[in-house]
């Protein structure tokens, strides 16, 4: 059973001939954490042409669409990648360097499937937003800067003033699974009102 509805699932279809592209652009060009200055730029440009609104907060972006009444939903992506050296003999290999927090140049690589976060955030972003007669609620679409080394979040908790408070939070971790499976965290996780400032 699908949750989407045939115009969604048509949506979908459709925006895989840009998501296939964008992939491979951010694994190209990662950036470090608290430095994903293009990544940013890239969001919010696309946020802004599905109608958003869009607000840039500790270094992250947040975009807001507010369609009639129901829950509040936020929708979380990180953004940054890892000072590592890829080595995994893709056409679209990064072979990007950057100049960590610390100053020193490091070789920069999407190795924990943040590029992926991005990609599918929009495509979620553009699904909701060229659907909305499918759908009641205000969508929050969180980009967040800085999850590799932490500070992100606490620099994003500025979304508070720019966003109403989440009744749902989603996000999503990338493991090597099944198609199509997913899992429920292994432990409980906090409440927005509880550990993001609302």
């Amino acid at each position: 059973m699908s949750l989407l509805t045939p115009a969604m699932n048509e949506t979908l279809d459709r925006i895989q001939e840009w998501q296939e592209p964008l992939l491979k652009d951010l694994h190209q060009n990662p950036e470090l954490s608290m430095m994903e200055e293009r990544t940013c730029g890239i969001v919010t440009e696309r946020l802004t042409d599905l109608g958003y609104a869009v607000h840039q907060i500790g270094g992250g972006v947040v975009g807001v669409l507010a369609n009639g009444e129901g829950r509040v939903v936020l929708h979380r992506a990180d953004m940054d990648a890892l000072p590592i050296r890829e080595d995994s003999g893709l056409d679209y290999a990064s072979t990007a360097t950057g100049t960590d927090l610390a100053g020193e140049q490091q070789p920069v690589m999407h190795a924990c499937g943040h590029d992926y976060h991005v990609t599918t955030g929009l495509g979620a972003a553009a699904i909701l937003a060229e659907n909305r007669e499918d759908w009641s609620s205000t969508a929050v679409m969180l980009f967040q800067p800085g999850e590799e080394f932490g500070d992100g979040a606490r620099r994003c908790s500025a979304v508070a003033p720019t966003a109403p408070c989440p009744t749902w939070v989603w996000t999503r971790w990338c493991w090597p699974r099944r198609s199509s499976s997913a899992s429920r965290p292994w432990s409980p996780a906090r409440s927005p009102r509880e550990s993001s400032g609302w």
